[in-house]
């Protein structure tokens, strides 16, 4: 029968995920960038770190699975895979390589054709793996015009099919689309049809940070375009450190390469407190406004609270409110030239109280308590 009906009332089983956040199971994931950026060296360190009794991805704890890394782009007899295997075991030797699987296609195989795609499903389901690496669709489907709608769907449909008949997450290994001039690299997505992206439930793109942005280092940012399945996440800055064999960091990205929601929020926050000088504004003032025009969860919001903070360290004081639950307030301290215009006291931290204040209901401890480590205060 060509269509099913499915029961809805029956228990909703929720959605397991191979990376939390970031890759889900029995499902296509795509990776792309420009050529030479890691995309290899970022997914051959997720197989050996599944691999490992305790492994973990990006500060994400991971499922011990096995893995397969079906390598079209650089077959070599596996030289240049085992490579990087080498470099993540020397790094973390609790890995085991048995639990990954290199495939590589024979000197008379052209591209992921029938036949092979039969021979891969039966290995994911032999192994159990977690994670099937596609690298990639460029090498692996070189007949096919990526630009055409009609013929990326056939392969797309295969691999889907793969992810869901076996309930393994199947990344798929892409490019990103030639540079054009005063273009920014990842602006028009994966290369090709819309059609991959859309066949994709999460597509993650990478695109290198100018070295001299960074020191010299080989930061990529990390930007996930879509995830059907979980709040998409802030871009966010990720190293590939040579310095020591070879490991993969988190990192801030540099002033304006990251310009997400929580940066626009903490510049919202810094704003709304610098507009009100000498005015005592709640946190819980500052949460609404921050939900209200950004939407963000209360992590961000957390977040975006402390970088406006420190971004105004010296001249804004912590106040405790009244009521219930040890509510407080922030209050930037007017300048001292607007101050002595308006004939008022300029405001000693901790002991001195506008009319504003008073009425309020606002007090400011005489003895100022240590702010705890990252102003991570509950409303």
């Amino acid at each position: 029968m060509p269509l099913q009906a499915i029961d809805l009332t029956a228990p909703l089983e929720p959605i397991p995920w191979l990376v939390p956040g970031l890759i889900p199971k029995g499902y296509l994931t795509i990776l792309g960038s420009l050529p030479g950026q890691g995309k290899t060296a970022i997914l051959s360190a997720l197989a050996w770190q599944l691999s490992r009794p305790k492994g973990e991805f990006l500060g994400r704890e991971l499922e011990q699975a096995p893995s397969i890394y079906v390598d079209f782009d650089a077959p070599s007899q596996g030289r240049g895979l085992r490579m990087w295997f080498e470099r993540h075991q020397a790094a973390h030797p609790d890995g085991k390589g048995e639990c990954i699987t290199l495939l590589e296609p024979d000197a008379n195989t052209f591209g992921l054709g029938d036949v092979e795609l039969e021979y891969l499903d039966e290995r994911v389901r032999a192994t159990g793996a977690g994670l099937v690496v596609i690298d990639s669709f460029m090498a692996a489907f070189g007949a096919i015009d990526p630009n055409k709608l009609n013929q990326v769907m056939v392969p797309l449909w295969h691999l889907r099919q793969l992810a869901h008949s076996t309930g393994a997450a199947v990344v798929l290994v892409d490019h990103l689309p030639k540079v054009m001039a005063g273009e920014q690299a990842g602006a028009r997505g994966i290369m090709g049809s819309q059609s991959k992206q859309a066949q994709a439930r999460a597509v993650h793109i990478l695109t290198r940070v100018p070295p001299r942005e960074v020191e010299g280092r080989h930061v990529l940012k990390w930007e996930t375009t879509k995830l059907s399945f979980a709040v998409l996440p802030e871009p966010f800055g990720l190293e590939l450190d040579f310095s020591s064999g070879f490991a993969l960091k988190e990192t801030k990205l540099p002033e304006g390469y990251a310009d997400t929601r929580t940066d626009k929020a903490a510049r919202a926050v810094q704003e709304h407190l610098e507009q009100r000088a000498g005015v005592v504004v709640s946190r819980a003032e500052l949460v609404q406004l921050i939900a209200e025009r950004f939407n963000l969860s209360k992590r961000p919001q957390d977040k975006a609270i402390t970088a406006a903070l420190e971004r105004l360290a010296g001249s804004v004081e912590k106040v405790q409110l009244s009521g219930q639950g040890h509510p407080v307030g922030y209050r930037v301290r007017k300048p001292v030239s607007e101050v002595s215009e308006t004939g008022e006291t300029p405001l000693e931290t901790g002991n001195v109280l506008d009319t504003e204040s008073v009425s309020s209901g606002i007090r400011v401890s005489e003895t100022p308590e240590p702010e705890p480590e990252g102003w991570e205060v509950e409303v």
